[in-house]
């Protein structure tokens, strides 16, 4: 008769991205400093979950349109760029 082991799940917490947090501390410096004036985001957490947002300004949501229209053309060239 065998032993029944049970297995232990090893979950590992990936190391903090430093590129990520140099982008958001930038973007924190701008946003208090006055010079950002709308921004939206994207966000993937470490279980998969993603995320979307955006805040602004008055006068900034046709801008800040713009400028989401802008990146929805740049990420799939960039990604396929790269495959």
């Amino acid at each position: 008769m065998s032993d029944v082991v049970k297995l232990q799940v090893v979950q590992t917490v990936p190391e903090p991205d430093g590129e990520i947090i140099a982008v958001i501390e930038d973007l924190l410096d701008r946003a208090k400093s006055g010079d950002l004036q709308a921004i939206a985001y994207c966000t993937v957490s470490d279980d998969g979950a993603v995320g979307t947002g955006w805040a602004g300004t008055d006068g900034t949501r046709h801008p800040l349109g713009m400028a989401v229209s802008i990146l929805s053309v740049r990420y799939p060239t960039a990604v396929m760029r790269h495959e």
